[in-house]
């Protein structure tokens, strides 16, 4: 067709050619940049549906729709916490035995002097974790307290096992030995002779942390005064008794075992140096 020179223009017909060959150069170049941003997408590992596919649950293969995969494990639950653990006493130990029953022995006896490292390594143990307070962080049961009531549990014996159902060195409860694990979120197994001292260890840090907020026997760095007499009553006796019916607040009153008591705190000044 020729150029019209009156009307400045081409004709009709030519100019349809040309909007056609236009919307043509635009899909070409569409499908151009669409191909390259698949192949970027794949090159990054990205293989996924955009929009409402790639968030609608229906979407999103089951089980049933991939028999031949299964589903990955989920994680195991973290371990418990201080700061979601109860601060509920632990069970209290029984108080009666039967008459005449004799303690029973099982495996062999340690020597005194292993005995002695598991309880000097439970005096440098922190059992209060990082979420705790300050003041239960700070707490290390001292190896004096810890060597008396091994001596007045058992005789150091490691391999004991009571009437009553306390076991081992530092003569735990099962009970006990539960409620501690759950409660520090522990695995100590209370028929291994070095975990049966940390579970006793455990047990006293706990009720340190736990008269020493009820009495405020704090230091001046925030920490709890362990050797306060009043403090020292309280736990010792709730290790024997159980916290059940012991307010060392009440002096003498608030001790039921207070033989247990006496001996304990005379143990702490002279046993155990021979061992």
């Amino acid at each position: 067709m020729e150029y019209d020179e009156d009307t400045d223009e081409f004709p009709r017909p030519r100019r349809a050619a040309r909007r056609v060959g236009a919307v043509l150069l635009t899909v070409a170049l569409a499908v151009v940049l669409i191909g390259c941003a698949v192949i970027v997408n794949l090159a990054k590992g990205v293989d996924r549906p955009s929009g409402a596919a790639a968030t609608s649950p229906a979407a999103r293969p089951t089980p049933s729709d991939s028999p031949s995969e299964s589903p990955s494990p989920s994680p195991p639950p973290p371990p418990p916490t201080e700061e979601t653990q109860t601060t509920e006493a632990p069970p209290p130990p029984p108080k009666t035995t039967k008459p005449g029953c004799q303690p029973t022995y099982k495996g062999k006896q340690l020597a005194k002097s292993q005995v002695r490292k598991y309880l000097d390594t439970a005096s440098k143990t922190k059992y209060w974790g990082t979420r705790a307070p300050a003041a239960e962080q700070a707490i290390r049961v001292p190896v004096r307290l810890l060597y008396a009531i091994a001596d007045q549990e058992s005789g150091w014996q490691s391999n004991i096992y009571a009437c009553d159902k306390g076991v081992g060195i530092m003569q735990v409860m099962p009970d006990t030995h539960t409620w501690m694990n759950q409660r520090f979120g522990t695995t100590y197994n209370i028929d291994v002779p070095a975990d049966n001292v940390h579970l006793g260890a455990q047990y006293l840090a706990w009720l340190f942390s736990y008269y020493g907020a009820q009495l405020k026997t704090f230091k001046a760095d925030g920490t709890y005064n362990l050797s306060d007499p009043t403090l020292l009553n309280g736990v010792i006796s709730a290790y024997n008794w159980g916290t059940a019916g012991v307010d060392p607040a009440k002096g003498k009153a608030g001790i039921p075992n207070g033989q247990y008591v006496d001996n304990v705190k005379a143990l702490m000044e002279f046993c155990c140096e021979d061992y």
